[in-house]
């Protein structure tokens, strides 16, 4: 696998869980961006800055890095979480970071933009415009879409993510539970996961590394 394989499979579920919870606050909102102020404002109630990741072009297939839109005129303090993940991707040797632009048949924005959520601890949205979707970090969100999951949701999170992406599935599996505070037993015979309220998680895996069976008890709240 490439770098940025192994940053997505190390990243992704955490950063699916804070979409999940994203989704739970912004309900059925409509969305305004305004570049000028650095805000984007849901509906009539909830408004929140921003940090801008980038742009996706369907004329040409294309992703394209926000601190490399040469012609979007943005203030340099929006770019500067893409910088950081730049700067991160330069560090660790993940091309996709780094290269200004990329073929959406290469990786797509909601790829990159997990990965960031997962390095960054934020949450992104993804406009949709004609022609093209832009891609943004929310800051200051509450604490409930930051934070970790409920153990409940640790089963819906990995079961969307192992269906949802062509991932190293004990990767995806003992990193997101170390990250969202499980204490982790990783051995041959499969991953043993206990949550500090006691909740459970079992997962084996077959002779290919992907999912056999996953099992658990959560503790009712």
């Amino acid at each position: 696998m490439s770098s940025f394989d192994d940053l997505f499979a190390q990243h992704v579920a955490t950063g699916m869980a804070r979409q999940l919870a994203l989704a739970d606050l912004l309900g059925d909102r409509g969305w305004q961006l305004d570049l000028n102020a650095g805000m984007v404002t849901f509906g009539n109630d909830l408004r929140y800055p921003i940090q801008l990741l980038g742009t996706e072009s369907h004329a040409d297939g294309t992703w394209l890095w926000a601190w490399a839109n040469q012609s979007a005129g943005v203030s340099p303090h929006l770019l500067e979480l893409a910088g950081w993940l730049r700067e991160h991707g330069r560090i660790h040797n993940v091309r996709e970071l780094t290269e200004p632009a990329l073929r959406l048949d290469r990786t797509d924005g909601h790829r990159i933009a997990l990965v960031a959520s997962g390095l960054t601890g934020r949450s992104y949205y993804r406009g949709a415009y004609q022609g093209g979707a832009i891609f943004f970090h929310l800051e200051n969100l509450p604490s409930r879409v930051r934070g970790a999951v409920p153990p409940e949701r640790t089963f819906t999170v990995l079961g969307q993510v192992l269906q949802a992406f062509a991932v190293d599935h004990r990767t995806v599996v003992v990193s997101f539970l170390k990250q969202q505070g499980w204490r982790v037993d990783d051995t041959p015979g499969g991953v043993m996961g206990r949550h500090p309220d006691n909740s459970t998680v079992r997962v084996t895996f077959d002779h290919l590394g992907r999912v056999s069976d996953l099992t658990g008890q959560v503790q009712p709240r």
